[in-house]
């Protein structure tokens, strides 16, 4: 779970738990971070938002309305108010006790990693109480964090060069070659000292991990939504993100047991 570890084994890449264990419990929230880390994926992936009065708070959106009781943007609303809303109602009674999750109890998990997405607005609260977070728990190593504001995440690495970043991949455009978009990204990640890249899985297979490898550089692949992707991002990917968690952790487990029989044999 170090994220300054490398490369592993094929068949064997992390797995990232979006959002949590998502399909049994309301997304960003701690039950649904719970039940991933118990599920044994390698890291649950969250967003990151500060309140008006500068609290860090774990939520997708800007705005409240869709998985909370509440409304209004995060950044535009006090953390006791933040506080008072169910981020668990609207997904089932059950969970309606459920909060938003202060950045500082999920970085109080034990046993899992965390990817976690610089979301709300890039101001210096945002980014140095981030960093802040990420120290006072004594989880640098266990973090990476990632996000599409390229100058907050180079503000961050200023301020803690020792947390690692994600590098979502630029677009594909349709005058690239797939050469091109390799170098691009490869010298995009240099650049800005990024240590991992994101690629949506269709274009995984015109990369080669090897030359990321060689840059220092680890593959992450995002959006898998059936078996068959998720075994491709298993076995071409240092990690992977899922919405399906207990079906991608038995599967990893399963590809693992059949690799062990075959080098057996």
């Amino acid at each position: 779970m170090d994220f300054k570890e490398g490369g592993v084994s094929l068949g064997t890449a992390r797995i990232h738990a979006h959002r949590g264990e998502s399909k049994h419990h309301p997304e960003n929230t701690l039950a649904a971070f719970r039940a991933a880390a118990t599920l044994g994926v390698d890291a649950i992936e969250f967003d990151v938002h500060a309140s008006d009065d500068g609290s860090l708070f774990v939520h997708h959106d800007y705005d409240l309305a869709r998985t909370t009781s509440g409304s209004g943007f995060i950044h535009d609303r006090s953390a006791s108010y933040i506080r008072s809303l169910s981020a668990g109602g609207w997904f089932s009674p059950e969970f309606v006790d459920e909060p938003v999750p202060l950045l500082e109890e999920v970085l109080a998990l034990r046993g899992v990693g965390f990817e976690l997405e610089l979301k709300g607005l890039p101001t210096d609260t945002l980014i140095e109480g981030i960093v802040a977070e990420i120290q006072n728990a004594d989880a640098v190593a266990m973090v990476e964090v990632t996000g599409f504001q390229i100058g907050a995440l180079a503000k961050l690495h200023q301020l803690a060069p020792d947390i690692t970043l994600g590098l979502f991949a630029p677009a594909f455009e349709p005058w690239m070659t797939d050469g091109l978009y390799e170098r691009l990204a490869i010298e995009t990640a240099l650049c800005g000292q990024f240590s991992v890249v994101h690629l949506p899985l269709e274009r995984v297979d015109r990369f080669s991990r090897e030359r990321l490898h060689e840059r220092g550089i680890s593959l992450h692949g995002s959006g898998s939504s059936n078996t068959t992707e998720a075994t491709f991002a298993l076995f071409n990917c240092d990690q992977m993100d899922t919405d399906s968690v207990e079906n991608t952790v038995k599967l990893r487990a399963q590809l693992a047991a059949n690799l062990k029989e075959e080098n057996l044999q």
